[in-house]
């Protein structure tokens, strides 16, 4: 059931919340072609090189355009350029900082070679580094010859994983895809650990600690979150609303409504996760109340913010702004830092607020993207990557024009105002909105992305990746 989500502008409620979970994902389908993912078979090193496969954590993931290189050498010999043996070897990824190291990129496939020469004496182990953006790991290769098979990313910050945070919402379960790609404790079990479970009936009245909504928000924007709507009453518990609904609220609806303060059954695998998870909107009962809230990013530790102390942020669908001043000056110095920002759907005030010269609101319909609508990936790489990848149906995840169909739905439509900067990543089939995008801020190689759809509610029995799901999970190893 498709649900009217909470809009508002300044001193204006353009729509209500609807009922159930449903606002911004759910539902089956989830790939866009009809035939298998391309596949291949690992690249033949030859006599004098390597071959291997990066992958995200979990070990069966693979990552497209990592870097990975060797800086050794034998009695000074310089090291050749490596061959591509049908691959473009070094496109796609940038140089390592090292001039002199030998290098390749992996393709789609996560596949890389990287050519030796004659190397005398031979080591016995080769060293080999792989790096991409906040990423960065090692593995050693005992000979030459060889493909030395999977390289996973480790999913220990102390290993060369990124740090993560990542902050719950409504409708929308980011954490879940982290999961699946190996971050957790134990990276091999994470897809048998995203078990589905049905929500908890009960969410309106806990006891749980709860935040208060205080929305700052500036001239140039007209987006407010939507789980508020209550600007002037500081007073209210989203967690244990009043008896009576708001003068505002449509009569035909009861109240209160399920997602005011969603609680369900701590996921399989809380506790085993290897990035810090915050409350935004969906809590957790029994173990899970101990998790801290979002507010806490935004304290300072030893004089520091402590959302400065991690690489990556993930604001999941209907995560609310955070309740002080200036939220948004603090976001966009972790951007300008070099922190790497994900957002998806209705918590696009977290983009539009602080990058407000870069995108905004697209005000030209209130409509989002519906069930089953096709759309376009129009960047190359995403596009190869995911017509690679199998997705729910066993196929492809974008058919071979680079389409595929919602498995959900999506309400918030960021436009691009900067368009020499701003990188459409996929598009209606039409080419009119962008639903799925990115751009830098900053020198320091911090970007953000924000899109329009995201991953399936896992309450609604999404089992597998859709190819919502997997195009985040191409996104995360971004640089």
């Amino acid at each position: 059931m498709k649900s009217f989500c909470i809009r508002s502008m300044p001193g204006v409620l353009l729509g209500v919340s609807a009922l159930f979970l449903a606002a911004c994902g759910g539902g089956g389908g989830g790939g866009g072609a009809s035939d298998p993912p391309v596949q291949m078979p690992p690249p033949d090193p030859g006599a004098t090189g390597v071959s291997g496969k990066i992958t995200a954590p979990n070990g069966e993931t693979p990552v497209a355009g990592v870097t990975v290189y060797y800086t050794g050498s034998a009695q000074g010999q310089s090291l050749p350029v490596p061959r591509a043996l049908g691959m473009q070897s070094q496109q796609g990824c940038a140089p390592p900082a090292d001039s002199n190291a030998l290098w390749a990129c992996t393709d789609q496939f996560g596949y890389f070679v990287l050519e030796f020469g004659s190397l005398d004496p031979v080591p016995e182990t080769l060293p080999i580094h792989f790096i991409k953006g906040k990423w960065s790991g090692q593995a050693n290769v005992g000979a030459l010859g060889e493909y030395a098979g999977v390289m996973p990313f480790s999913s220990d910050p102390d290993a060369g994983a990124p740090r993560i945070a990542v902050i719950t919402g409504s409708f929308d379960q980011i954490e879940n895809v982290l999961v699946r790609l190996g971050m957790t404790v134990n990276p091999a079990q994470g897809q048998s650990l995203t078990t589905t479970s049905a929500p908890a009936q009960e969410t309106a009245r806990h006891s749980h600690h709860h935040r208060h909504h205080h929305p700052h928000h500036h001239d140039h924007s007209a987006v407010q979150p939507r789980m508020g709507l209550l600007e002037d009453d500081s007073d209210f518990d989203f967690c244990d609303p009043p008896d009576s609904a708001p003068p505002w609220w449509p009569p035909e609806s009861p109240w209160p409504p399920p997602e005011l303060c969603l609680l369900q059954p701590p996921p399989e695998w809380l506790g085993s996760e290897t990035f810090d998870l915050y409350i935004g909107s969906r809590r957790f009962s029994d173990e899970g109340e101990d998790y801290p809230d979002m507010d806490e990013l935004f304290e300072l530790v030893d004089g520091q913010l402590r959302l400065l102390s991690y690489d990556i942020l993930y604001v999941n669908c209907d995560a609310p702004v955070p309740g002080h001043d200036d939220w948004d000056l603090d976001v966009a110095q972790f951007v300008n830092q070099g922190g790497l920002l994900y957002v998806t759907d209705l918590s696009s005030a977290w983009v539009a607020e602080p990058f407000y010269q870069y995108v905004g609101q697209d005000y030209t319909t209130y409509d989002g993207v519906d069930t089953g609508d096709r759309v376009q990936v129009v960047d190359t790489a995403l596009r190869s990557w995911m017509r690679a990848m199998p997705c729910r149906n066993g196929n492809a995840c974008v058919d071979g024009n680079g389409r595929f169909s919602l498995t959900g739905y999506g309400e918030d439509v960021l436009e691009p105002y900067n368009t020499e900067v701003v990188v459409p990543l996929v598009t209606e089939v039409s080419g009119n909105r962008v639903l799925t995008l990115r751009f830098p801020h900053g020198d320091s190689a911090g970007q953000v992305f924000f899109s329009t759809f995201h991953t399936a509610d896992e309450s609604y029995g999404a089992s597998g990746r859709t190819a919502e799901e997997r195009m985040l999970e191409y996104l995360f190893y971004a640089d």
